[in-house]
């Protein structure tokens, strides 16, 4: 059906596809008759037929279905009002089925392998409503990872409940309707640009627009941490800086819901920040990073859900983040030189999350 797809698009026929469930959309003026079928229906849909019975693919008048909204892979789709919607009973389904998922009896629950693999393709299937919980199966891909018995028992750890249950959390608040927004939009628009850099030294976020920048001293954790006879030389070497870049994207987030909060007449969406480091890039725009990442993966979640918040992370070369990084290094007299009259402020405290140490396979270069 992919390849078909293909060919419908290629012929100018607009065609989604997802399996063997083809759907599209029409304008409600545009309608045609379809001969074989003696009925009138959109035209795309129409051309798709037709395209079927040019290439020989057998289809069904009882599945030639439509109307202003329409269910696609158990989702109610409007075109209208622009929304994914999940039925309250699949929703509620799916919230018991994680409850008793993650009901651990007293000495400890395992569940098949099998088992992990249904409940995280049902959870995958909600992403079409709720792409911002992915972070939610960070620990379930961890312990499934490498196994292929589909038989075998897996112990359910607290990672896994702490996950799921922060998944659920979001899933029984939500109203069960995604709002189909655009997915793109240029960094330019945005109504907050910041630029975010880590070294061993601290942390520097900076606002060109409103003239202000943010340092601090790096978290006090991640500093024990490296300073740990514990921790391996692997991980020291390896850790840190990627840990640092990733928390100061989110506490760029916490500064701007901060300043949101303070100044109740501005109303800000959409936030582009930029950051010099690849593995950070690529977990906030795949929302899927190793369990220990993963935290600030959550709680930077948190405050885009809360806050209403579209977030974009983009890349751009060390040597042109130059403010952000002399604020991380307490160089402020360099970062003044590039912007002067820069307001300078290292007395925010740092938000909490939650610190495990990373263990063995959690460097930077492992994500």
């Amino acid at each position: 059906m992919g390849l078909v797809s293909w060919i419908a698009n290629d012929h100018d026929i607009q065609s989604m596809v997802y399996i063997d469930d083809t759907f599209s959309t029409e304008l409600a003026d545009s309608i045609s008759y379809y001969e074989p079928y003696d009925i009138s229906i959109p035209t795309h849909q129409v051309d798709t037929l037709r395209l079927w019975d040019h290439i020989g693919l057998p289809h069904e008048k009882p599945k030639q279905i439509w109307g202003r909204s329409l269910t696609v892979i158990g989702f109610e789709v409007d075109p209208n009002a622009m929304t994914f919607t999940m039925p309250e009973l699949k929703r509620a389904e799916l919230l018991a089925a994680l409850r008793e998922f993650c009901a651990v009896p007293k000495g400890g629950r395992r569940h098949s392998l099998r088992k992990y693999w249904q409940l995280a393709g049902w959870i995958n299937w909600s992403f079409n409503v709720y792409p911002l919980l992915k972070p939610g199966l960070s620990h379930v891909y961890e312990k499934t990872r490498g196994k292929t018995n589909p038989d075998a028992g897996i112990f359910v750890n607290r990672g896994v409940i702490d996950d799921l249950s922060w998944f659920s959390r979001h899933l029984s608040n939500s109203t069960g309707v995604h709002l189909i927004e655009s997915l793109e939009w240029d960094p330019s628009d945005a109504d907050v640009i910041a630029f975010c850099d880590a070294s061993l030294k601290g942390l520097g976020v900076y606002f060109p627009e409103l003239g202000l920048g943010y340092q601090s001293l790096p978290p006090s954790v991640a500093l024990e941490f490296t300073e740990s006879p514990a921790a391996t030389e692997h991980e020291k070497s390896g850790f840190p800086i990627f840990y640092l870049e990733a928390f100061c994207v989110y506490w760029c987030l916490h500064q701007i819901a901060f300043l949101v909060r303070k100044n109740g007449n501005v109303r800000v969406r959409k936030i582009t920040i930029w950051t010099d480091n690849s593995n950070t890039f690529d977990i906030f725009n795949s929302l899927h990073a190793k369990p220990f990442y993963n935290e600030i993966l959550k709680s930077a979640v948190d405050i885009l859900i809360t806050n209403d918040f579209q977030l974009r992370v983009l890349l751009l070369p060390g040597k042109k983040n130059i403010v952000a990084d002399a604020l991380s290094r307490c160089q402020n007299d360099d970062a003044t030189e590039h912007h002067p009259g820069l307001l300078i402020d290292s007395s925010t405290p740092l938000p909490q999350i939650p610190f495990t140490p990373p263990r063995e396979t959690l460097g930077a270069d492992k994500i």
